[in-house]
């Protein structure tokens, strides 16, 4: 009786059990499907890519991307792979299509832009469309949009409309720059400093480019107008730079600034002076504020001379100029531009995890991260680590702090992705509808302002937080785009190729004169060969992928050995005929299909047929293509980290 009610409690209890089970399950659900779908989808798109009748001993590059091209033809637009698997585009098509769900101010400031823009995008056919925008959106332009319908301004035109009462390039100047338009000086902050310096790159194109780039404007005036106006512009814009010699009157005054013993104070005469007013009293700093700031001029000589120019030339070619620039820097060809312009604001929204939190939690995120770059963080703790007093007597303290990636990614949100700073920042801003340009300069301007007050953040410091942030944000975005052996093939390699930590003068030396060898050993010059000469610039890529792909290689394993879950992924890489060995050479080969070919192919079959680890995965035979007798670019002193 009791083994009777047993078999009958234990089918029951089972049954209780999953019940429980899909319970705490029901809300990760729909995660689960994405993530499936993406799997299977990734995987199916890696397998019919090859071309089996090549075999991958052979030509690999040939095999991993041979059916590239058909695949393209025929493939859904669901299910169509781009050419080259650029993070970039992961990270574009999720702020595209998550833009809508933003809940942070900063976020729905960004949306409302990119909406705005794709508006307009889809409206504005042509620059001459673009420049009505700008003068009916642009407050400071509006209220002379009658007079600048005429731009460009000729001199007749100039002085029969009495422009020089109405039109003022200093005021113009200062507006465009106190809203993130810098056109004849670059003024950015940091906090409680001024920095003035010359336009680093000043745009000067060559006659012709700019009589193109007003074509639509000058469309119906007489030919000779836009000669006559492009003439006089790319002769101020040479002189601001320093291509064209000064009149005696101009050397004289400037070879007396240069006598001067301090180079380090900036000379103000009036037209600096009235720009400078403009300029602050637009962004609202206080006298305190002004007085107490740190004003640092850098190249105080090349401003110099540029204002010479400017104060020496007629007032209507100097605003015709800052309207050309002003055009030009405005013209927004793609929308994603927002996501980088205001990549910090985007940060502050996904920081708060709203849009990620349906695919992933921000804990499970931050433990993938963490995994992801224990290799690589082990190389540069060794090498970029502090060595001062403090590091030399307690390394072991040092090396662990530098570890605690999550530790690091929370005091930068904490610091620089305060949510509350950036809301009561912002809240001031009265966005309209529908006017992309003055909604822009506005957010452009509450930038400006907030960098005053903030401290200078270097995001390409390898050693800073924001560093972390941005490659940890971008490889959240990216798993839910790639399954994760695409990790190492873009993003981590990438991650690689630019840590400069590969760097092997002798290695590159050796590899040189080796690969040599193999050409001159194996290439035949009667039929297409992978073992074609290299030139110099081209054995330097493939030692360098070769030692990137090698570090790739090593994190992979690394992150296999901790995978909980590898049996069943080597379940579900042998039904399409794949297993994780083979897979990661696979996902890196096929990052380059359809891009010049002969170059990448190269590179590829060469890095690949000098690992042992290749042959090893494709149980490559002795004679075979890919598996020269002799490797190169292997250390035996060497071993793996």
């Amino acid at each position: 009786m009791r083994k009777i009610r047993w078999q009958w409690q234990l089918p029951m209890l089972l049954i209780v059990i999953q019940l429980a089970r899909s319970e705490e399950s029901n809300d990760n659900s729909d995660s689960g499907r994405f993530f499936t779908h993406i799997y299977k989808r990734n995987l199916k798109q890696l397998v019919e890519l090859r071309n089996t009748s090549v075999e991958p001993c052979e030509d690999f590059y040939t095999h991993a991307c041979g059916n590239f091209d058909q695949y393209m033809e025929t493939a859904d637009d669901d299910d169509a792979l781009p050419p080259y698997l650029y993070n970039k585009q992961d990270r574009m098509e999720f702020f595209q299509t998550q833009h809508v769900n933003f809940q942070t101010l900063p976020g729905k400031l960004l949306s409302q832009l990119y909406g705005e823009c794709k508006a307009q995008e889809m409206s504005t056919r042509s620059r001459g469309a673009h420049w009505e925008r700008l003068r009916q959106q642009l407050p400071f332009l509006a209220e002379h949009e009658e007079v600048l319908s005429s731009w460009p301004f000729l001199r007749h035109q100039w002085q029969r409309k009495q422009l020089d009462e109405q039109l003022n390039w200093i005021q113009l100047a200062a507006q465009l720059t106190t809203h993130g338009v810098p056109t004849l000086l670059h003024i950015y902050f940091a906090q409680e400093t001024i920095y003035v310096a010359p336009m680093p790159e000043l745009l000067c194109p060559s006659l012709q480019g700019f009589q193109e780039s007003m074509s639509e404007m000058l469309h119906g005036r007489h030919p000779q107008v836009a000669h006559i106006v492009a003439h006089e512009m790319r002769v101020l814009c040479r002189g601001m730079r320093g291509e064209l010699p000064l009149a005696n009157s101009l050397s004289r005054s400037r070879s007396q600034f240069t006598s001067n013993a301090s180079q380090e104070q900036l000379e103000l005469d009036d037209n600096t002076i009235d720009y400078f007013q403009h300029f602050f009293a637009l962004l609202n700093f206080t006298e305190q504020q002004l007085t107490t700031a740190r004003k640092l001029p850098l190249d105080v000589a090349s401003i110099t001379q540029t204002w010479q120019v400017l104060r020496h030339t007629e007032p209507r070619i100097v605003y015709n100029y800052v309207m050309w620039l002003a055009q030009q820097q405005l013209l927004y060809e793609d929308c994603f531009q927002l996501a980088q312009e205001f990549e910090r604001l985007l940060h502050v929204e996904y920081w708060q995890w709203h849009v990620l939190a349906p695919q992933l939690s921000r804990d499970v995120g931050l433990a993938l991260y963490q995994l992801h770059t224990t290799r690589f963080q082990q190389r540069r703790r060794s090498t970029l680590s502090r060595r001062d007093w403090y590091g030399y007597l307690m390394p072991a303290a040092v090396e662990r702090q530098e570890l605690q990636v999550a530790r690091l990614l929370h005091a930068h949100a904490q610091h620089y992705l305060n949510l509350t700073e950036h809301e009561l920042h912002l809240q001031q801003l009265q966005f309209v509808s529908g006017d992309f340009y003055g909604n822009l300069l506005q957010l452009r301007r509450a930038q400006l302002r907030h960098s005053f007050e903030s401290p200078y953040v270097d995001e390409e410091d390898e050693r800073s937080p924001a560093y972390f942030l941005r490659h940890f944000l971008h490889f959240i975005i990216l798993s839910l785009h790639r399954p994760m052996y695409h990790y190492y093939a873009s993003q981590g390699l990438e991650l690689w190729r630019q840590s400069r930590l590969l760097q092997d003068t002798d290695g590159y030396y050796t590899a040189l004169d080796c690969l040599e060898r193999q050409s001159q050993q194996f290439n035949d010059p009667q039929q297409p060969s992978i073992y074609r000469p290299l030139s110099s610039h081209m054995v330097a890529n493939v030692f360098h992928f070769h030692r990137s792909f090698q570090a790739a290689l090593w994190d992979y394993k690394f992150w296999l050995q901790g995978e909980r879950f590898v049996f069943a992924e080597q379940i579900v890489l042998n039904f399409f005929g794949l297993d994780e060995h083979r897979v990661l050479f696979y996902a890196v080969a096929q990052q380059l299909c359809n891009r010049h070919t002969e170059i990448y192919a190269a590179q590829l079959n060469r890095g690949y047929m000098n690992l042992p680890e290749f042959q090893t995965a494709f149980n490559c035979e002795a004679d075979a293509a890919m598996n020269p007798p002799a490797k190169c670019m292997i250390n035996r002193c060497e071993s793996s980290p």
